[in-house]
């Protein structure tokens, strides 16, 4: 069994494995052979600074629920997490519609979403691992369930996205479909998205708990093939392999989550509620935790705001700090969902 300082490190450690199988299988390479280097990928670990996109789809509309951003610093042995809202007003496309979820779809994959949130971010994003939400559901299944403490009763239907959610509050062990439902519910929170993104943290730190406490390095390679149909990468196999070893060394007080600061916004023409990234905050945090030598500046092309819309603009310009957690506060003491 893992320490508990070393839990999350070993969990990224397995998700790296896992997308090298998934890219493989999905290359039409057999699991039992090295995959040849595609054309593309991505180099090896960088000295400074690697970072990549996870993103996690759904089944029906290929919307994005979980948007995260990893970013590994090899000089300092540190790790940090950022949540980006589903509901992030981003102007990818001349469309009505501007929320982050769809960018991967619109602009034809999960790589145009990479190469662009990499220059709004102002940072290096070297790759993306892209599952869909079954993985989580395989996932939780294998360690035998994850004890969460729902915040509250969770009922919504949608049967457009196949969602149906029907959860009690209170301490109770989730199966794999019950914890899909559980961290794509937001309509019950005060503050809807951000309410969620609070919520997948203490998933993470459930599931990290029951994964130390359950899963041998002897059963990864089990858990590993039954996974191999949910992922994709553009991230290369040495790249993996120098990212396993050099990670083994991480804490969990040395890896850092928080989600990118902003505050919710109504559009007056269209009712649609959407995530409105403060230019200060984002820039403030970025330059903190994710920034390398090559940081250039949150957002220069104005991406994340609408200078025509007052209400948006003021948001942008509002400097809202970031509320960031290592892993070890999450696993000890939690985070209030509202």
């Amino acid at each position: 069994m893992l320490g508990k300082k070393r839990v999350f490190a070993f969990i990224l450690l397995s998700l790296a494995a896992f997308s090298f199988l998934g890219a493989s299988v999905m290359g039409s390479t057999p699991v039992t052979e090295m995959p040849k280097t595609q054309a593309g990928a991505v180099a090896p670990v960088k000295s400074d600074a690697f970072g990549f996109l996870l993103l996690g789809k759904d089944s029906a509309a290929e919307l994005c629920d979980v948007i995260m951003l990893v970013s590994y610093k090899p000089s300092d042995k540190s790790l940090c997490i950022v949540q980006i809202p589903r509901d992030t007003y981003f102007a990818y496309t001349d469309g009505s519609y501007k929320k982050i979820n769809a960018a991967s779809r619109v602009l034809g994959g999960s790589d145009k979403l990479k190469n662009k949130l990499s220059q709004a971010l102002g940072v290096s994003i070297d790759g993306y691992v892209e599952f869909d939400l079954d993985f989580v559901k395989h996932a939780v299944d294998m360690v035998g369930g994850v004890e969460v403490d729902v915040p509250c009763d969770m009922d919504y239907d949608d049967p457009e996205q196949d969602l149906s959610i029907h959860l009690k509050k209170g301490v109770q062990t989730l199966t794999g479909e019950q914890a899909v439902a559980f961290i794509r519910f937001r309509s019950g929170y005060l503050r809807a998205d951000l309410g969620r993104m609070d919520a997948q943290k203490l998933f993470l730190a459930s599931f990290a708990k029951a994964f130390s406490e359950r899963v041998s390095v002897s059963e990864l390679p089990r858990m590993l093939l039954m996974s191999v149909g949910h992922l994709k990468t553009d991230v290369r196999f040495d790249t993996m392999l120098s990212m396993m070893t050099e990670m083994r060394q991480l804490s969990a007080d040395s890896i850092t989550v928080f989600t990118l600061p902003g505050e919710e916004y109504q559009s007056e023409y269209s009712g649609a509620w959407y995530y409105i990234l403060s230019h200060d905050g984002c820039e403030s945090a970025i330059g903190d935790y994710l920034a390398d030598g090559e940081y250039v500046g949150f957002d220069r092309g104005g991406l994340f705001t609408d200078r025509k819309r007052a209400a948006i603009q003021q948001i942008y310009q509002r400097n809202i700090p970031p509320v960031p957690y290592t892993f070890m506060g999450l696993m000890e003491q939690g985070v209030e969902v509202e």
